[in-house]
């Protein structure tokens, strides 16, 4: 019965193999009896891999009947000592065995194979059920799980549980997650599992990939962001927060998720008591308060409490908010633990928060705290952490929230809590309104705490101005503990020239915003207030690092802080975008970078640059070797790319070359090779080495009934090596982290280096020399305690020792050039180097002889039994423990080999290094994607489309005018009409309310007036307005208005009389004097009003002068043609200037007859005005521009009169 069990034969053992296609590595093969119906039994081969249960036929050829994977047991019942019963989820196999021990190996390998899959869970666990008669065969079992000792592989063994599950699950196995995990998040040491990394991916897989997490305890965290997850992929979510106690960081931003999510996951939480999440953040995801109170229930329960929450934009109100903080303070543990809270961005308006001002109130353990975009209150926050948060509590963000103090005075308790907080380092109140006292009572708070340094206070956006300024320069002087400070965009402008004083005298601010101060603030006062700005900056011993200017639109103003920036001193880093400075301030900007030798980051986006300004700043980065970080001006180079792409690229890869020149890595991430190293290399070489070791271990069970000694002795050889080859997994980690290396700072072989490092390069090399050569005789003893029985051969060690010592030389000229340019940090580097080198040498060459020793030790074997003639024994090893490449492979890629062919691969098959170097090559390239498999090729599949020729059936012969597609039908056309074209139009109720006023150019005869008049008129005329005498306002001037496609501004005018000196001192108060003297009402409103100045501005009202004229134009023409010019020329709309027209009750003889009026008062004035300048002609004939200019006056001329002949 026992021969039945254990012997195959040959052509039953090839059948199997057939039967299961040859993908599929058996780990356990047995004779099995089936019980079919009552008594009778039937023979079956029962054959087990690594993931599943296989039952044959015993007849060739086989056939599968049953299968089923590891996870779909439900239990398994042995009653008898060689019955036993498997049951699945479609059913059960009754099975009867040859032995006990047959049955307890079927039993024990199934276990092992589970704890493989679920590391952390007891195999008798995961079979749900496990019933063994007598008990002392269960508890021998449990005992051999318990000792089991298994090498997972890369992150955990997740590749293996993959493999495993998509077998579960009927899914495809996808090669690039496998090497995505074992190589990439391998290297990286990380322990999150993203799904954006595979998102590319089908929606099962994703299901497949998350689902590991249920088994794997590799993988802590889990995340997403910016990705709406499907049904399906929530709820294996939810299935693996409900099963997994290694999961402790659940990550979901923005993934789409509603209130029943949040639901279904506090249902979730609530089965699963060893949960070991401590994070949750469900960021940007519509929960609403019924979600949030939902999840709030189970919060409140949770035994380990919770470490970072975050729900900040989750549509929550008031109500959501109470019930989360009733159920926050309800849960003792969540007191002590949490430390992260963010409930930004949900609308907390009014003060009905209770329960959150009483959580925070109750001593907790909270460190950041962000309540911004939330008007919530102010000042009850900070009165609530007064009497629980001011010994932990570092970060406090609360932007754009209220302060809603009713009294005029502050709270006591608001300044308290700012004087009392010990570990505070931030604080936000951006886009708070602050009231000048709460300001004032934040800043003395802060100034008189001794407790705390580098705190960051950022005060944009609060709308402080003018009394905001005053509050700053009485406080800020003397605080003591700020080393940041953000006052941009608050309307300071002018109050910056004063407060920038007071800044300077503070001696702990390193970092400064100022941007979006400077829109109002006025020419003659810009200097100033950037002057200061300069002297601040330029002070020897500034404290002062970090300056930004951001979104000022400074524009030309800014080369004033460029011009200082050359040779600051103080200054690492410099933000001067969005100031509009244009290709000059490009130019000066990179005359400053030539010469400075402190900055080191310079931000210079939205400036308005064009190639030009890329090219100059480009040229001075080459000589500037101090700057690392200036990230590209992606705005002005979008433009500069449109129109000049050739060159605009050219000067962008300039400045990365030389970006990258000034900041070149200095240390060298051996951890990351190493890792690399180990993903890559060690597992290639480890699955090599397993699948020659199932070889020999045929060979060992097919001679191990063999007396001879010979035999007996090559046995005992191959029975070592494969211990060796076990071991082997263990020598490259052995070797690198050998005690005593160089890996560490505090390494004994550092202290020596170091005491060198100033001596001569050939002292320190010979040191260096003894180091190394130590190192490489404490490597290869290491080594031999590792693998002995290979070590013991007579050449290997001096071969080891020959080998290394060309590769532990470090060469003279690097120690020189590193003792002159670099540092002893680089050294020691470049030893870390050495050493990774050398055992990744000392472990690949070993691991090479592991390989050839065992290839040879199976052609020995092999030729014994072809000696003896004796059929193999098929008593397979242990499971292997490193994943199949065989298995992974995909089917198309699986050949049909003939007898021979699969005889000679068993039995004469030698691994040699030039195959795993081959390997190696191939496990470094990343298997196709399946998104580009999915792509469709158009050419690829019309080549594949067979070319059919048919005759096509003759067309009926068509109309020419039935071949235009666009062609509309024959419809008789009808006539469009107008029906309210003649309707008689409505009675206009009012005209606009000023008329029409258009200046004129002077004219005059050459003839009569001299040549410097004519000269003087002609320039007055050409320019319109010319500034006399600037700063003296004794005069009130007017510009000459033209009808033109921008109008100039009316300043109004006043009657040019020489000599008269009452009149000129009553222009001085401008036209409301003017209007005051008028007799005639209407003649008051008759006037355009325009403001005289952004300084002041004052309604200018302009009054037609009286003038006599013989033929004075009609008023209904003139408005006529002003309005028309207006609607061409103007690009701001009509402005109507002149006389408002009263209404339908007046009637139009009134407004002709006032018009009318106007004219004669208008020509009046211009014959004055005619004689006054012939006058002064006659008294001086040679009157030159600079003498006429000082005549400080303005011409006015109405447009309608034209001036007399002269």
């Amino acid at each position: 019965m026992t021969e039945e069990n254990t012997e195959f034969p040959n052509d039953l053992l090839e059948s199997v193999r057939d039967a299961l296609e040859r993908k599929i590595k058996l780990t356990l093969k047995k004779m099995v009896k089936l019980e079919v119906k009552g008594d009778k039994v039937e023979n079956r081969v029962l054959a087990l891999a690594t993931h599943r249960v296989y039952l044959l036929t015993a007849r060739v050829p086989c056939k599968i009947e049953q299968t089923f994977n590891y996870l779909d047991i439900q239990g398994i019942t042995s009653n008898k000592p060689t019955q036993l019963l498997l049951e699945y989820d479609r059913g059960q196999l009754p099975l009867k065995l040859g032995s006990v021990e047959d049955a307890d190996e079927v039993v024990a390998h199934i276990g092992a194979c589970l704890h493989r899959i679920c590391p952390g869970l007891s195999p008798v666990k995961v079979m749900k059920k496990l019933i063994l008669k007598p008990p002392e065969r269960m508890a021998t079992l449990q005992s051999l799980w318990e000792d089991q000792v298994t090498d997972m592989g890369p992150c955990g063994g997740f590749s293996h549980q993959y493999w495993c599950l998509c077998d579960h699950l009927g899914l495809p196995f996808k090669e690039e997650v496998q090497w995505d995990v074992d190589t990439i998040y391998q290297t990286q040491d990380t322990r999150e599992l993203n799904i954006q990394d595979f998102v590319h991916l089908e929606n099962r897989d994703l299901v497949a990939i998350i689902g590991v997490l249920e088994y794997n305890q590799w993988f802590t965290k889990l995340s997403t962001k910016d990705y709406k997850l499907p049904t399906d992929v929530c709820e294996q979510i939810l299935r693996v927060v409900a099963c997994s106690t290694r999961l402790e960081e659940l990550v979901l931003e923005n993934a789409g998720l509603r209130s029943d999510f949040a639901q279904k996951l506090a249902n979730t939480l609530a089965q699963n008591p060893a949960t070991a999440l401590h994070t949750l953040n469900l960021t940007n995801n519509t929960l609403e308060d019924k979600g949030v109170s939902a999840l709030s229930t189970q919060l409140a329960k949770l035994p380990l409490g919770l470490k970072h929450l975050n729900l900040s934009k989750t549509s929550m109100s008031q109500k959501g908010i109470n019930s989360l903080a009733q159920a926050l303070s309800a849960n003792p543990a969540i007191l002590t633990t949490l430390t992260h809270l963010d409930l930004c961005g949900n609308s907390l308006r009014g003060e009905d928060l209770p329960n959150l001002y009483n959580f925070l109130g109750q001593p907790n353990s909270l460190v950041t705290l962000d309540l911004s975009n939330s008007d919530c209150s102010l000042d009850q926050v900070c009165t609530s952490l007064l009497r629980g948060s001011v010994k932990n509590l570092s970060v406090l963000n609360m932007s754009k929230c209220v302060f809603s103090y009713k009294n005029k005075e502050v709270q006591p308790s608001f300044k308290q809590f700012f004087g009392t907080s010990v570990a505070l380092s931030s604080v936000n109140l951006s886009g708070t309104r602050l009231p000048l006292e709460a300001l004032k009572a934040l800043l003395l708070g802060l100034g008189c705490n001794p407790n705390l340094s580098e705190v960051s206070l950022d005060l944009s956006s609060c709308e402080l101005r003018s009394g905001g300024s005053q509050i700053l320069e009485g406080c800020i002087a003397e605080i003591p503990n700020i080393s940041s400070l953000d006052i941009s965009d608050n309307g300071l402008d002018s109050d910056l020239s004063t407060l920038l004083v007071w800044l300077a005298k503070n001696r702990s601010i390193r970092h400064l915003s100022l941007g979006k101060n400077f829109n109002n603030i006025k020419s003659k006062n810009m200097s100033q207030v950037l002057d200061n700005l300069v002297h601040m900056i330029q002070e020897e011993e500034s404290p002062l690092t970090s300056l930004s200017l951001a979104d000022s639109k400074l524009k030309a103003d800014l080369s004033i802080v460029l011009n200082a920036l050359g040779s600051n001193t103080s200054l690492t880093r410099l933000d001067i975008s969005g100031n509009a400075m244009g290709d000059m301030g490009a130019k000066m900007l990179a005359k400053a970078l030539q010469i400075n030798t402190k900055l080191r980051t310079v931000l210079w986006d939205k400036n308005n640059v064009s190639l030009q300004g890329l090219q100059d700043v480009a040229t001075a980065l080459e000589k500037n070797h101090t700057i690392r970080f200036m990230p590209v001006p992606i705005i002005d180079a979008a433009q500069a790319l449109k129109a000049n792409p050739e060159k605009t690229e050219d000067a962008l890869l300039k400045m990365e070359q030389y970006l990258l020149r000034n900041h070149e890595t200095r240390k060298y991430l051996q951890e990351q090779a190493y890792r690399l190293q180990q993903g890559i290399v060690t597992t290639t070489t480890q699955q090599m080495m397993d699948r020659i070791c199932v070889k020999v271990q045929d060979h060992l069970n097919s001679l191990r009934y063999t007396e001879t000694n010979v035999i007996q002795e090559d046995m005992k050889v191959a029975r070592n090596l494969m211990k060796d080859a076990r071991n082997s997994k263990r020598l490259l980690p052995n070797l690198y982290h050998l005690k005593g290396s160089l890996g560490g700072v505090g390494g004994p072989c550092i202290g020596p280096i170091q005491e060198k490092l100033e001596s001569m390069a050939g002292e320190l090399a010979r040191v260096m020399d003894e180091q190394l050569k130590t190192l490489l005789q404490l490597m290869v003893e290491t080594a031999e305690g590792v693998c002995p029985h290979v070590m013991k051969r007579s050449n290997l060690h001096q071969e080891l020792v020959k080998g290394s010592t060309a590769r532990i030389t470090v060469p003279r000229s690097f120690i020189t050039k590193t003792l002159l340019e670099q540092s002893g940090v680089d050294i020691i580097n470049k030893i870390s180097e050495v050493k990774l080198n050398m055992a990744s040498f000392l472990s690949d060459r070993i691991v090479d002889e592991i390989l050839e020793s065992l290839s040879c030790s199976q052609n020995t074997l092999a030729e014994h039994l072809a000696r003896k003639g004796q059929p193999l024994l098929h008593q397979e090893p242990q499971p292997i423990e490193v994943l199949q490449e065989t298995v992974l492979q995909p089917e198309a890629q699986q050949q049909d080999l003939n007898l021979a062919e699969r005889l000679e691969e068993m039995d004469t098959c030698v691994m040699t290094p030039k195959s795993k170097r081959k390997s190696i090559l191939c496990r470094m390239q990343r298997p196709v994607s399946a998104a580009f498999e999915l792509e469709f090729d158009l050419d690829k599949a019309l080549e594949e489309v067979p070319i059919h020729e048919e005759d096509p059936p003759p067309s009926p012969p068509l109309d020419k005018k039935q071949m235009y597609f666009g062609e509309l039908p024959n419809v008789e056309a009808q006539k469009l009409e107008h029906h309210t074209k003649l309707r008689p139009k409505p009675k206009k109720r009012s005209k606009p309310s000023r008329a029409a006023v258009r200046g004129c150019p002077l004219s005059f005869n050459s003839s009569i007036f001299p040549r410097s008049l004519s000269f003087s008129l002609s320039f007055l005329e050409q320019n319109i307005l010319v500034k006399v005498d600037e700063g003296v306002d004794e005069f009130f001037y007017k510009k000459i208005t033209k009808l033109s496609f921008k109008r100039p501004t009316l300043r109004g005018f006043s009657n040019i009389q020489e000599g008269s000196e009452k009149k000129r001192e009553s222009r001085k108060s401008g036209f409301l004097n003017l209007i005051k003297s008028r007799t005639s009402r209407s003649e008051k409103s008759h006037a355009a009003e325009e403001p005289l100045s952004p300084k002041s501005p004052l309604p200018d009202h302009h009054e037609t002068p009286p003038a006599h004229s013989e033929k004075p134009p009609t008023p209904e023409p003139t408005v006529e043609h002003h309005s028309e010019s207006e609607h061409k020329s103007s690009p701001h709309g009509v402005r109507h200037f002149g006389v408002p027209v009263m209404g339908a009750v007046m009637g139009r003889d009134l407004l002709a007859e006032i018009r009318a009026k106007q004219e004669r008062m208008a020509a009046h004035k211009v014959g004055k005005l005619n004689k006054s300048l012939l006058d002064s002609t006659c008294k001086s004939s040679t009157c030159h521009p600079r003498v006429w200019n000082k005549c400080q006056m303005w011409v006015f001329f109405q447009p309608s009169l034209n001036p007399p002949a002269l």
